[in-house]
């Protein structure tokens, strides 16, 4: 799992053409992962690994705008309850069936661009 750069994640995202959405980010291994086990027999590392994923899991709901090729999202619920109302401005493109987004933030220091291919 890179913390830093998202390289190797995957995920949904999704507009209903109402003006809500909806997008999940989940890291490299997080399909494979097993949440059943009972937290009381797991030992320190298991522990910290489930945190670890949990962490990065990154999930919100928002309504949006679109304006001059930049969209934004007004969060109404998230994963980290701290962005709950936060807003994130993204540039965006198509180019054919994948949507391009580009943060207008750093994110932990970095530029980033997120890809995503439309399911057929």
């Amino acid at each position: 799992m890179d913390d830093f750069t998202r390289v190797g994640y995957s995920g949904y995202i999704l507009y209903d053409g109402q003006g809500h959405m909806a997008v999940h980010l989940m890291p490299k291994g997080y399909n494979d992962f097993d949440p059943g086990k009972n937290p009381d027999s797991l030992n320190c590392e298991e522990v910290k690994l489930l945190a670890k994923i949990y962490k990065s899991n990154y999930v919100y709901f928002a309504s949006y705008k679109t304006e001059n090729g930049k969209i934004k999202h007004t969060k109404l619920s998230a994963t980290n309850p701290k962005d709950r109302g936060s807003v994130a401005i993204r540039e965006f493109e198509f180019n054919s069936d994948t949507l391009i987004l580009k943060p207008m933030e750093k994110i932990n220091g970095l530029k980033l661009r997120l890809r995503w291919i439309k399911l057929k």
